[in-house]
């Protein structure tokens, strides 16, 4: 249950949504992608109401990654990706441009070699690059994403999170949900704790660091602390 959240997100910027389980986070991602209608306020796409959009225009503003997708999909890896093309398309037909946008975007998650797979044969975190590379491929002005970083290893967790500060810097504005607290200082430009359902903390990331009292948010068994490297690094006792 959310309650009197309100947020602007903007162009070149990664905000990352934290908080506790049942915190509101997923809830706040299904209602910017329309999944579910707010019961009071209202939600705005460039300053248009959202239910305004037609779907087709829409999807080529917004691409969202649930949390759980199924994982018997019954289309080879590169078909599903193609499926983030479709907003673009004439009349459901690719074009050489969709095909190529396809293997671009399949190339940066590390899943071209994939493509001919079965989605329901791939490994959590196969699915996850396949999925995540059906968002880019779909070149939308809005990124939806919850958890991310599921299923991947750790090199690819860096790696997606480096892709959405790319997609940033190309003029994208990226809204992720992560329970991690590291990645999220390390790639995030914005900070979005939820608690209790209403919004707890709202900060530029150096702004999260230079105050960490947040961290209560989560436990009081956590603390702050700087790497060798300068970076900050959130620990536990």
């Amino acid at each position: 249950m959310l309650s009197s959240v309100s947020l602007d997100i903007r162009e070149r910027e990664v905000a990352v949504v934290m908080g506790r389980n049942g915190a509101g986070k997923s809830t706040l991602l299904d209602i910017v992608a329309g999944l579910r209608q707010p019961t009071g306020g209202d939600v705005r796409l460039n300053d248009r109401p959202a239910a305004a959009w037609d779907p087709r225009d829409r999807a080529r503003l917004v691409a969202h990654l649930p949390q759980a997708v199924r994982p018997d999909l019954p289309f080879l890896a590169g078909e599903l990706v193609l499926m983030g093309r479709y907003p673009h398309t004439y009349r459901w037909f690719e074009s050489d441009e969709d095909r190529l946008a396809v293997e671009r975007a399949m190339r940066r998650t590390d899943c071209w070699d994939l493509r001919d797979r079965l989605v329901q044969t791939l490994s959590g975190g196969e699915r996850q690059r396949v999925l995540l590379a059906a968002c880019f491929a779909q070149a939308p002005q809005l990124l939806l994403l919850d958890e991310p970083s599921t299923h991947l290893d750790i090199d690819q967790q860096l790696h997606c999170f480096s892709l959405l500060r790319e997609e940033s810097a190309r003029g994208a504005a990226c809204l992720a949900v992560t329970h991690d607290l590291n990645l999220a200082l390390t790639y995030a430009t914005r900070l979005i704790v939820l608690a209790q359902g209403r919004v707890a903390l709202d900060v530029p990331v150096e702004e999260a660091v230079r105050a960490p009292d947040w961290l209560a948010l989560f436990s009081p068994r956590l603390s702050l602390c700087t790497t060798p490297s300068g970076r900050p690094w959130v620990s536990y006792s």
